[in-house]
């Protein structure tokens, strides 16, 4: 339940439960939080700072005593110890009224750890834009896709409508909207994927629903359609239709998700550069937010002029301000929407963060082993390819066409990586995350690579012969 629900039907008992787990704390202000803080033995804040802070638009706080300002060491030493303990009680209570959310007050008091596996997404070019410039690179991504599924697949794709910006709004992003709907909806029952709309003003999500309402009035097929996926559950989780400004969307994840990017030029034809909450600072906040619900696929429909938002594409430069993020993403989209990879990934790593990963890894040296095995792999006639990163990365993936991706991944001997230390977290969970995007992992022992060579090569032979033909699947 929310905290304010908590707060009006639970007894108000300290210790009620063993534990109370907090989700999304960077969206809950302290005072909403402090009932259920009370009923908790102990507590979990999860939160990403990266993302938005509650809203505070229409939210004001009451002015009190405690806003005078005063520093405790300057408390006069002849005041009494209960006067003393009166101030500093009065100060800690300030500070916790002001932090901005509970996640940012668990921060100061709380042993924090990083949850660094990203499991959203089903391609890694979906996230790798917020890996790099918000989380430097710190998230690992288990699945994996080969270059030709990616680039057949399009995730992230850009459609450049040219509508004009007026009265805050957008008609022909909105009807373009409307289009791409009827479009994914055209797919059987069974194959049609969960979708969300995201605008980047409340005005453009008033249009869209507009837009989708009257052509639910002449298109019977579509009001069906629309009546249900706007009830739909998938494994017992909401997964309904919904169309949301980028202030809202926050917890939210569909397979596809639909961007109306809203501004533009105008009548005149001119560009301002004004983007609302956008634009603001932290905007490059509610941006990570909103570029990071969608699991399969991310359809932007825009008016903007990519080289105009900002000048930080022109100069080189790594993003500063909120603008910068929206030009540097909207850069990245368009490369992968062309297909261009090798530019999507490069506009990402400049705007990476100099961020160290938390866990130590250690990359795996180009030794004798691993050449050998892949020499052996060359001589079936087979092309593989190293894959992933440190926690999930493969020494050789073999691709199968007709799977639409890998067939199967090879590691030699045992992975090493500091979140790999426990046998269960090495040989079962990893494992496990792998076969979702690769059905088949065979390790190549090294021991058995130079005691009994022949054996463990016709192991690896048998093995790559029947994922290729499609006969494993575990």
């Amino acid at each position: 339940m929310n905290p304010d629900v908590a707060s009006r039907i639970l007894p108000l008992r300290p210790g009620l439960f063993d534990v109370v787990v907090f989700d999304e704390a960077s969206q809950i202000p302290v005072e909403h939080a402090l009932p259920a803080l009370y009923r908790a033995k102990r507590v979990v804040v999860s939160g990403d700072e990266k993302q938005m802070p509650p809203t505070s638009f229409f939210a004001s706080r009451l002015e009190s005593d405690e806003d005078e300002l005063f520093d405790a060491d300057e408390v006069d030493d002849a005041v009494t110890e209960s006067a003393r303990v009166e101030i500093e009680d009065r100060w800690n209570r300030r500070e916790v009224k002001d932090c901005e959310d509970l996640l940012t007050l668990a921060r100061t008091c709380l042993p924090a750890s990083m949850l660094e596996v990203h499991y959203r997404s089903n391609f890694r070019e979906l996230i790798n834009f917020s890996n790099a410039a918000y989380y430097g690179g710190n998230l690992y991504v288990p699945v994996q896709k080969p270059e030709s599924v990616v680039n057949a697949t399009r995730p992230v794709t850009v459609r450049q409508v040219n509508g004009i910006y007026k009265a805050q709004t957008n008609r022909a992003e909105a009807e373009a909207v409307v289009e791409v709907l009827a479009d994914i909806w055209k797919a059987p029952d069974n194959k049609r994927p969960s979708v969300g709309v995201v605008t980047f003003n409340r005005k453009q999500a008033d249009l869209i629903t507009e837009c989708i309402e009257r052509r639910a009035e002449d298109d019977q097929a579509f009001k069906r359609i629309l009546s249900t996926e706007e009830q739909r559950r998938q494994d017992n989780e909401d997964m309904s239709f919904f169309v949301k400004n980028v202030e809202n969307v926050q917890g939210d994840e569909r397979d596809v998700m639909i961007f109306s990017t809203t501004f533009g030029r105008d009548d005149s034809g001119s560009f301002r550069r004004v983007f609302g909450v956008l634009g603001q600072r932290g905007g490059e906040r509610r941006l990570n937010v909103a570029v990071t619900r969608a699991r399969d696929k991310v359809i932007l429909l825009t008016s903007m002029p990519v080289g105009e938002i900002s000048d930080m594409k022109a100069t080189g430069r790594k993003p500063v301000i909120a603008r910068d993020y929206l030009q540097a993403y909207m850069d990245y989209a368009s490369s992968l929407s062309e297909g261009n990879l090798v530019g999507a990934r490069a506009i990402a790593d400049r705007c990476r963060l100099d961020v160290r990963r938390s866990t130590s890894e250690s990359a795996r040296v180009d030794d004798g082993f691993v050449r050998s095995v892949g020499e052996f792999l060359a001589s079936l006639g087979v092309r593989a390819e190293q894959t992933g990163d440190g926690l999930f990365g493969l020494d050789f993936a073999i691709e199968n066409p007709g799977l639409g991706g890998y067939a199967i991944g090879i590691e030699c001997d045992s992975p090493a990586h500091g979140l790999l230390n426990r046998a269960r977290a090495r040989e079962v969970w990893r494992p496990k995350v792998l076969r979702r995007s690769m059905p088949v992992v065979h390790r190549v022992s090294s021991q058995g690579w130079y005691q009994d060579r022949s054996a463990e090569k016709q192991l690896l032979e048998d093995a790559v012969r029947s994922a290729l033909a499609g006969t494993v699947h575990s």
